[in-house]
């Protein structure tokens, strides 16, 4: 079977890179390299003592694996090799296993990482590069802080001079320093003290230069200098000893039994810990150099290292942080600047293993000092700490777990890393949110104390809804009818949601809906294949680009719509309500004079049953007092405030009071205009008066006339009707006016002639065909002949106080004969009269003339 390149590729990884290698890239990877040996030697020897080995397997660490590491990883620039993590884990793991340094224990951690080479391989060909994710950043912090103090807990013997046995628990090393205060050694305390300045001076003021090595030479310096002045005897300065000048002997893991007993589960630790560091590390170089990393392909190149390592006196390797950061910063472009740095490390080993010899103790110990406080990250430390609790708690017992047992440190840490992110995971964070005020929007933005609907509560959910959270979202959602019963339905915005959520009945039940928009349509198909639309109904889902909110508007409940003022949505501006009644505005329209009290008993009863605000109008002469014109309102708004009506004062100035009427009724955007009219006192002023006459004829809005003796009504309402389009908008308002009112309505038509009175008789019966649907009690009434005196005596004999007629633009009457139908029937009622235009001003009343 023949492989083709992609296929290679992943089997080969270095095959992705190879095509790229040329003389300019030989010669940065070559300097790279070159600078990665330097900085490896130092560190190799530290890291090595940490892990309870000789020197020089520090460097063997730093070899083979990072060669294996460079040809099967997906990183270019990541480094392999001992690392200070891993070295302390190492030694608490094995420590107490076999005496450090000796063949047993060396044996148990080159089997120990063969299996973590194992279990690192085995990961990344199941692809479970995911896994590291679940050791939080906080988790490595505190396991990196304890593991700092167990550092430099275990070299306060060599650093001070005075005999503590290996392998002593942290808190006893602690007190053995106090009760040997006296016997601290002050030659080795001066080795200690010199190196420690010198690295974090030449740190400091050096930076380019390696602290590491110039801290052991000038330590070693001293302690030679110290050794010849006063004798080896009377200082008591020991050496590490030489290193052999080799290349990493060949080597073999003990696969026995006992030995993958005691190595089996440090080896679990180790694995996840070491991928951990390799892959944040590659994926931070990453950042810079803008390259892909492919997490299950980096467990199976630092699995491969550690197996081929385990066979090469290598112990656990993993990503350093130090070498890959110098390695991308010394310009390496591709990952033979690692191979370059084994290479070079042979040679420098090679070179330099003899002055080994001179290297003492006290300054191992002093750089030991340097590495454990680099490792404690302060800054991440103090963000932590305050800014959240869990986290704080999470970083502290990971902290103090690692202190007294490495291993169950770290479990302890993801253990309560998990346990945070499934209490986290299972309140996902429920947002109120409304619809975006931009025009043509279909998103939705924060409330944050913006006006939201008291009826549909609209809200985001911001994290993964799984089995977990369901119970939180069911809970939350059923606390928002809780707190206002009013909302009895939901909107969710739900770009990601992937539940189903019982709360749907119940919102059903309780006469509302639970509804979603922008719902994964893979989801909406897995609640179809299910059966579950049943509970949410199919037209609870909404897709993108959907006017959900104008479609969810005609679901709520009118009569909470009806005295509702927050009107959030663009349907809640457009004058209907959502049963298709229209939203009424009214403007009481009042001069103070004692025929005003009817009208403005009426026009608050009618405010009140409609739950809207009360405009109160009255016209100054423009030389009037603005406050004595306010006082002949003033008893209106009380009135209104002591029903529990808002209302607002208008103060129109102007010559013509009717014009000054109907310019506030426009600007009011007034659906019902409510005047007075005053009783007649002779032929010269007719019946209705001239203002009311006026009024009615201009108004740009129905106009509802009340007499000085006129009453509330609560008996019946007469709606004329004569099949025309305006008297199908008076029997509309009439209708919302008598649900409103609990008043029944009687539809009265007047025809002449058989024909006409068949015509009739089916447009009143549609009329209360239609206004019963809406609640209302109507019946019908055909009378022979035509409106005007008839009308007046079918009001008298039906007990009706409120007569609404139409009113049609098309129809005109010359005003200037007294006397008119029109004006004899409305000042011939003593009840109020509803006028309904439809035509705007300029109107007249309809079926009331002759003729009609």
């Amino acid at each position: 079977m023949k492989l083709h390149p992609g296929q290679l590729a992943k089997i080969f990884p270095f095959l992705r890179w190879w095509p790229l290698v040329n003389r300019l890239t030989l010669r940065d990877d070559l300097i790279a390299g070159l600078t990665g040996a330097l900085i490896v030697l130092p560190q190799g020897v530290a890291f090595a003592t940490i892990a309870g080995l000789p020197p020089q397997y520090g460097l063997y660490a730093a070899m083979m694996p990072a060669v294996v590491g460079a040809l099967w990883g997906s990183s270019w620039h990541l480094v392999s090799g001992p690392t200070t993590a891993i070295s302390i884990a190492v030694f608490a793991a094995l420590s107490h296993q076999a005496e450090p340094g000796s063949a047993q224990y060396i044996g148990l951690v080159l089997t120990m990482t063969f299996l973590v080479g194992v279990f690192q391989v085995v990961l990344g060909l199941a692809r479970m590069g995911a896994l590291v994710n679940f050791i939080s950043h906080t988790v490595v912090i505190g396991f990196t802080a304890g593991a700092a103090v167990l550092i430099a807990a275990s070299q306060v013997r060599h650093f001070f001079g005075i005999n503590i046995p290996r392998g002593t628990p942290f808190y006893e090393i602690i007190r053995q320093l106090f009760d040997q205060f006296g016997d601290i050694n002050p030659h080795v305390l001066a080795v200690s003290l010199v190196t420690l300045a010198v690295g974090i001076l030449t740190k400091r003021y050096l930076p380019k230069l390696p602290y590491m090595i110039a801290a052991m030479i000038v330590g070693s310096l001293v302690a030679e200098g110290l050794n010849l002045w006063l004798g080896q005897s009377i200082t008591g300065i020991r050496t590490i000893g030489a290193l052999p000048a080799t290349l990493p002997p060949l080597s073999l893991p003990d696969l026995s039994l006992d030995a993958l007993h005691h190595t089996l589960a440090p080896a679990l630790v180790i694995t996840m810990l070491a991928l951990t560091e390799a892959v944040s590390i590659s994926r931070a170089i990453a950042v810079r150099s803008e390259q892909r990393i492919d997490g299950n392909q980096e467990f199976i190149g630092q699995g491969l290292s550690n197996m081929v390592g385990a066979f090469f006196s290598a112990y656990a390797s993993s990503g350093s942080f130090n070498r890959s950061g110098v390695n991308y910063e010394a310009g390496a472009k591709t990952p033979l600047a690692s191979i370059f740095a084994s290479l070079f490390l042979i040679l420098v080993l090679l070179l330099v293993a003899p002055l080994a010899a001179y290297l003492p103790t006290a300054a191992m110990a002093g750089i030991l000092f340097l590495v454990a406080w680099g490792l404690i990250d302060f800054h991440h430390f103090h963000s932590i700490w305050h800014t959240s609790k869990g986290e704080s708690a999470i970083l502290s017992a990971t902290l103090v777990g690692t202190l007294f047992n490495l291993e169950a440190g770290i479990f302890i840490g993801v253990f309560l890393s998990l346990v945070m992110y499934l209490f986290r995971s299972s309140r996902p964070e429920i947002i109120p949110v409304v619809p975006a005020p931009e025009e043509g929007a279909y998103h939705f933005i924060r409330a944050q104390g913006r006006v939201e609907c008291p009826q549909l509560r609209i809200v985001r959910v911001n994290g993964a809804i799984y089995f977990g959270a369901a119970s939180y979202v069911q809970s939350a959602l059923q606390q928002i009818d809780e707190d206002n019963p009013l909302q009895k339905s939901v909107l969710i915005a739900a770009g990601g949601i992937t539940f189903v959520d019982l709360a749907a009945r119940r919102r059903r039940r309780l006469g509302g809906g639970l509804y979603f928009y922008r719902l994964n349509p893979a989801i909406l198909k897995f609640l179809k294949q299910g059966d579950y639309l049943r509970d949410f109904g199919e037209g609870a889902f909404f897709p993108v680009m959907t006017n959900v909110t104008g479609a969810l508007y005609w679901t709520l409940d009118p009569d909470v719509c009806r005295t509702c003022k927050k009107r959030i949505f663009k349907e809640c501006h457009k004058g209907l309500l959502p049963d298709g009644f229209r939203r009424q505005r009214l403007l009481l329209a009042t001069d103070g004079s004692e025929f005003a009290s009817a009208p403005t008993e009426i026009a608050i009863a009618l405010a009140k049953s409609f739950g809207v605000t009360l405009d109160i109008l009255t016209v100054a002469d423009p030389a009037e007092d603005d406050e004595v014109a306010r006082q002949r309102i003033a008893g209106a708004a009380r009135n209104a405030l002591v029903a529990g009506v808002d209302s607002e004062e208008i103060v129109r100035r102007g010559k013509h009071r009717v014009a000054a009427i109907i310019e506030a009724a426009a600007e009011a955007n007034t659906n019902i205009l409510v005047i007075g009219r005053q009783p007649a006192r002779d032929l010269k002023h007719r019946l209705l008066g001239d203002v009311a006459s006026s009024t009615i004829v201009q108004a740009p809005c129905h106009v509802l006339v009340v007499g000085p003796q006129t009453g509330m009504w609560h008996k019946r309402i007469v709606i004329v009707s004569d099949a025309s389009e305006c008297s199908d908008h008076a029997a509309e308002l009439a209708s919302q006016i008598a649900r409103i009112t609990q008043t029944p309505i009687t539809v009265v038509a007047f025809a002449e002639g058989k024909k006409a009175a068949a015509a009739s008789e089916e447009d009143v019966a549609r009329k209360a065909a239609l206004m019963k649907l809406d609640g209302v009690v109507a019946d019908t009434r055909v009378i022979d002949g035509v409106a005007g005196s008839a009308l007046l005596e079918t009001v008298r004999e039906l007990g009706a106080d409120l007569v609404v007629v139409g009113a049609q633009r098309s129809h005109m009457i010359n005003r200037t004969f007294p006397g008119s139908t029109a004006d004899d029937v409305i000042g011939g009622l003593h009840c109020a009269v509803l006028v309904v235009k439809a035509g705007g001003a300029n109107a007249i009343v309809s079926g009331l003339s002759n003729g009609n």
